[in-house]
């Protein structure tokens, strides 16, 4: 058994209305996320792709 941590993953509507999404455009965002759960990072991840953030902006 590995003692790695499993990520854990928020209800999508849930992350979109975290104070860490908000400066995200929200139309957009729900149609790039359209799985029901993620992990922040992952959510992270492919909206910085399409909106063209990189780390730290």
């Amino acid at each position: 058994m590995s003692n790695k941590a499993v990520p854990v993953k928020y209800k999508t509507e849930s992350l979109l209305k975290s104070k860490g999404f908000t400066s995200y455009q929200q139309d957009f965002a729900r149609v790039l996320l359209p799985d029901p759960e993620y992990t922040a990072e992952e959510a992270r991840e492919i909206l910085d792709k399409f909106f063209g953030k990189k780390e730290g902006e």
